[in-house]
Order: structure tokens, then sequence, then C-alpha cells
């Protein structure tokens, strides 16, 4: 499983591993807690098991140590050792973590050459409809998509509409673009950043 990025920045932690072991690999390494070993029982589908235990693995291999991860009832990861705010995501080729020191961490991971198109008008808004129609490439799309899934996660909570509540605006070449979440009663404001790499685009709130 190489390490592609280990990144640490005074606000964030985010971590990029390429996923290429069985997964006897990840169940003869891990290390985990009664109540890790209550949920692995529990997931039967072989990709989302190896996906679950590289999670830990690949953050004992860059942390040092095992992490103590629960969740809330929303799915939303919560690391009960480490100060930090956890968010993960995951394809089939690769994973990733962020910690992160704003409790509204949020990271997704996406192929670059995915055919988005059918849902575009599902989850942006005119305006960004309008961004896409001066910039139609696969990556500007996939950016916008996982840019409002790293902040939908970052939030908790499962009832918001992607297209009118969580707004993406100037997406820069740099690999820094900005967003908007209207939810709770309140405007959140993000700076985010993403990778294009090893095939993916990688979006994290920071």
């Amino acid at each position: 499983m190489p390490l592609i990025i280990n990144q640490y920045e005074s606000d964030y932690r985010i971590v990029l591993w390429k996923l290429t072991e069985p997964l006897d690999f990840f169940e003869n390494k891990a290390r985990l807690t009664p109540y890790d070993t209550t949920i692995y029982s529990k997931i039967k589908n072989i990709q989302r098991k190896k996906e679950w235990l590289a999670v830990r693995v690949m953050f004992f291999e860059a942390l040092g140590y095992w992490p103590n991860i629960t969740y809330y009832e929303t799915g939303k990861p919560i690391i009960n050792n480490h100060t930090r705010h956890l968010s993960i995501s995951h394809s089939k080729e690769m994973v990733g973590i962020l910690l992160c020191t704003s409790p509204y961490a949020g990271i997704d991971i996406e192929k670059n050459n995915r055919n988005i198109d059918k849902i575009l008008n599902r989850f942006l808004s005119p305006d960004e409809l309008a961004n896409i129609e001066k910039n139609p490439s696969s990556e500007n799309k996939i950016i916008h998509w996982c840019a409002k899934e790293a902040i939908f996660k970052s939030v908790n909570t499962q009832n918001i509409d992607f297209s009118k509540q969580i707004k993406i605006v100037d997406i820069k070449k740099n690999g820094t673009l900005k967003g908007i979440c209207k939810c709770h009663k309140e405007t959140i404001h993000y700076d985010l950043r993403y990778y294009n790499i090893d095939g993916h685009i990688v979006v994290w709130t920071t």
C-alpha cells in the first residue's frame, strides 16, 4: 500500500494511499479495538472490508499509533485519541484521511475521468452549471462534485440539498477553491484544497 501523500500543515493533515494489497494483508496487520471488531464483522463486501481496514493501517503507518474511531448516527467518524477532527474517503484504488483543526472536516476522492454528466443538474446550481459550460472538462466537474461531498461530510447532517445549500466558487489552478454551506440555520464559509493525483481528484476542507 504505497504512501502517496502525507502532508502536515498547521490546520490539517492529509494522508493518501494507493490501495493495492489483498484483504488478508490488512487483516493480518490491523490492530482492532473490540468496537472495531464488532463493526468489521458486519461488513460483508470484500472491497469495503479492504477500505475499512486500510484506514486503520494507514493511520498507524503515517502517525505511528492505532486510531480509536467511532461514529455518529449519521456515519460521520470521530477520532477519540487525537485532538483534531477526522474525515475519511475512499475509492476502489485510493484511501484518504483528513485530520483538521476545524470541526468542519471533510474529504472526498473520485476518479478524475468518471462521467457524471447525467447528474450535474441534481447537485449544481444554475450559476455553477454556467461555470461548467465555460470549462466543461471532466476535472472541473469532478472538482465540483468532490468539493460538495467534502462539505456535506463536514456538517454531520443528512438532509442537505447540494444544488441549493452548498455553493462552490473561485476554483483556481493553484489547487484552492472556496465553498459555502447554508445549514443548521447558519452560513459556513470554507477554504478547500484539491489534488489531481494518480488518476483521482481529491478535495478537502482546511
